[in-house]
């Protein structure tokens, strides 16, 4: 078996996956036989409906795509935008790879962004043009008629461990981005170099995305700014994650992006009325972050004050 780099001395890492020495990815031991990526109106496939249901909920543990419609808007949904709008202001041309409940492309859109989503399964397309109005595409972007350099903004949050061909994919991604486009992803961060014997004495969080069933690659930082290098993006610049404990979020480019300022994102927020209903959701972020910092601020004055007062009281802490 080879790595999607080429190398073919990949070592074990674990009973599922071999680690990449030369670019540090993990790699699936048994990659699937079957085309992961054809779903078909029986929705029979890996990613059909029951993937977004009956898999999420009993074998991962997270919410279906009903409750994510709810409760990614105001959490992940936004710390995306935030990202989108440092590179590009609308009406920028957005894809999202990915797109599930749809929930992303309709906040992009309120924002003045020409924004379409993609799904892989007929029902889940169906489900987020029914639940966010928004327009979407089916199957593999591969097999899309869209136009070369079309796009100014592809964005693939939590898909690239899911391609069997990440070259392949990335590549048709790239073909659709302008010549100055970005390609924006999040996707699981293997901490480069570490054993499974490690990762789990340390506690660490990224053992709960070895997945054999459906993760074929988890990358690390080395291998990620790799990928991008190959598929012709070598500029990488890493953002802040919103669960920066197990994932990694980049922006790759061509060239050195340009960036804007946060006068010029609200000054093209503020240009349209929706625009000014998606910065609305910004600042009720911020302030919510705000109260979140000044409470564990606060929390640690009072550890501290009242160990002091033990202290002077001569009580154990």
């Amino acid at each position: 078996m080879n790595c999607w780099c080429g190398n073919a001395d990949l070592v074990a890492f674990d009973a599922d996956y071999l680690r990449c020495p030369r670019c540090e990815t993990l790699v699936l031991r048994r990659m699937p036989r079957e085309d992961v990526t054809a779903v078909g109106a029986d929705e029979a496939g890996l990613y059909g409906k029951d993937y977004w249901f009956d898999h999420q909920e009993h074998d991962v543990g997270f919410p279906n795509i009903t409750q994510r419609s709810r409760a990614d808007l105001p959490e992940r949904c936004v710390h995306w935008l935030r990202a989108v709008l440092k590179y590009k202001l609308p009406p920028a041309r957005t894809l999202e790879l990915g797109a599930a409940h749809g929930g992303f492309v309709a906040l992009l859109r309120l924002a003045g962004f020409d924004s379409t989503g993609l799904e892989l399964s007929p029902w889940i397309a169906e489900y987020a043009r029914r639940t966010f109005d928004v327009p979407m595409l089916q199957g593999p972007v591969e097999r899309q008629p869209l136009a070369p350099a079309s796009f100014d903004l592809v964005a693939m949050m939590d898909v690239i461990e899911h391609l069997p061909d990440p070259i392949g994919t990335l590549g048709a991604c790239v073909l659709l981005l302008k010549p100055d486009g970005v390609l924006l992803v999040q996707t699981p961060e293997y901490p480069q170099g570490h054993t499974i014997e490690q990762l789990r004495a340390t506690g660490a969080t990224f053992v709960q995305h070895l997945r054999p069933q459906e993760h074929l690659h988890l990358f690390s930082r080395k291998s990620a700014r790799e990928l991008m290098g190959r598929v012709g993006l070598p500029h990488v610049a890493f953002e802040p994650a919103m669960f920066a404990q197990y994932d990694q979020f980049f922006a790759a480019s061509r060239h050195a992006p340009l960036t804007h300022t946060s006068d010029a994102q609200r000054a093209a927020l503020e240009s349209t009325p929706n625009g000014r209903l998606a910065g609305a959701m910004l600042d009720l972020a911020d302030s919510r972050d705000y109260f979140k910092r000044e409470c564990e601020a606060r929390l640690k004055v009072i550890e501290v004050l009242d160990a002091e007062v033990k202290r002077l009281q001569g009580q154990p802490r």
